[in-house]
C-alpha cells in the first residue's frame, strides 16, 4: 500500500514537470534529436535539459532545470555547496551546466567535453552514448577512474510507474 502510495506521488510530480516544461521548450536545432531535451537522472534526483552550448552550438551542453529535493535537510533551498570557487558556493543547484562541451564523435555517441558533480564540486572528462533509449553518462578522473550512470527520459520514466500494479 505504502509503495502505491509512492508510485502515485512519483506519478503525479513527473506528470506536473513534464506539463510545466513541455510548453516551455524551445527548439533545440543543431544539437542531436537523440540527446536534445530532458533527461531524469539516476534516481531521478534531477533533471538535465541538454542543447546546443551558447558558446558553441556545435557542442552539446546539459543544464539542470528540477530537482526532486528542493530543500537541504535544513529546509534551505539546495545550493553548490561543494564549488572549488567559494564565490559560487551559494548559487542554486537548479540552472547550473553541469555537462558542457560535449561533441558527437560518432552517431548516438558525445565526447571531448567536461561533467560538473555538484555533489562533490569535481570536474571530470566525460562522454554520453545513447543506447536504447537511454542515455549512458560515463564521467572519468585521470581517465582511470570512471564511473557509469544511466538516465532517462522523463516521459519514459512515467510510463513505467503508470505501467506498476495498482
Amino acid at each position: 500500500m505504502r509503495q502505491n502510495n509512492r508510485a502515485r506521488a512519483a506519478m503525479t510530480a513527473l506528470a506536473l514537470f513534464i506539463a510545466a516544461t513541455a510548453f516551455g521548450q524551445g527548439a533545440t536545432a543543431q544539437s542531436s534529436p537523440a540527446l536534445s531535451g530532458d533527461w531524469a537522472t539516476r534516481g531521478f534526483g534531477s533533471v538535465v535539459q541538454f542543447r546546443p552550448c551558447a558558446s558553441d552550438a556545435a557542442t552539446v551542453c546539459g543544464r539542470i532545470i528540477w530537482l526532486w529535493e528542493t530543500n537541504d535537510g535544513h529546509g534551505r533551498p539546495r545550493v553548490d555547496r561543494h564549488n572549488p570557487d567559494r564565490a559560487l558556493r551559494s548559487r542554486s543547484l537548479v540552472g547550473i551546466e553541469i555537462v558542457r562541451g560535449l561533441r558527437e564523435s560518432s552517431p548516438g555517441v558525445w565526447s571531448e567535453g567536461s561533467l560538473y558533480n555538484p555533489d562533490d564540486g569535481r570536474t571530470y572528462t566525460g562522454k554520453i552514448r545513447i543506447k536504447n533509449g537511454a542515455l549512458e553518462l560515463r564521467g572519468c578522473a585521470l581517465s582511470v577512474f570512471c564511473q557509469t550512470q544511466v538516465w532517462r527520459r522523463p516521459e519514459d520514466v512515467l510510463a513505467a510507474v503508470q505501467r506498476l500494479p495498482q
